[in-house]
């Protein structure tokens, strides 16, 4: 898993990530995403011309980038780091929980490219082809 999150050059170190940490982040990142899609396209994209639109995509791709940056920093802190309280502050898990954004809204892209073909009404969404 830490091939996947290259960017994190400063964790590389730290065992404990490669205990826990990827692997909890690489699987809230794939179940958000996931979960995000079934909800547009088999949901949503079943139901009405309303959802189909690229602006509620697009919506539904910035709930993902949320849900999985909050879950990410409250998953690990309480996990990797076992925080109890708020007071510390770790600049690791705040930027973990970016890049696990930033990889949520691409997985979400990709996995709407294979999704959109059970939809019925969202499936020229995002990409016409």
């Amino acid at each position: 898993m830490e091939l996947f999150y290259f960017l994190f050059e400063d964790l590389n170190h730290w065992e404990i990530w490669d205990e826990r940490g990827y692997t909890i982040g690489f699987m809230i990142l794939l179940c958000a995403s996931f979960l995000y899609n079934v909800l547009f396209y088999i949901v949503f994209g079943r139901k009405g011309m309303r959802f189909s639109t690229l602006g509620r995509w697009f919506l539904f791709g910035v709930c993902n980038v949320f849900t999985v940056f909050i879950t990410s920093i409250a998953i690990e802190g309480f996990s990797v780091f076992e925080l109890a309280t708020l007071g510390d502050f770790y600049y690791e898990i705040w930027l973990f929980a970016i890049i696990n954004a930033c990889y949520a809204f691409v997985l979400y892209f990709l996995l709407s490219l294979a999704f959109k073909r059970f939809s019925i009404y969202s499936k020229f969404i995002p990409v016409k082809f």
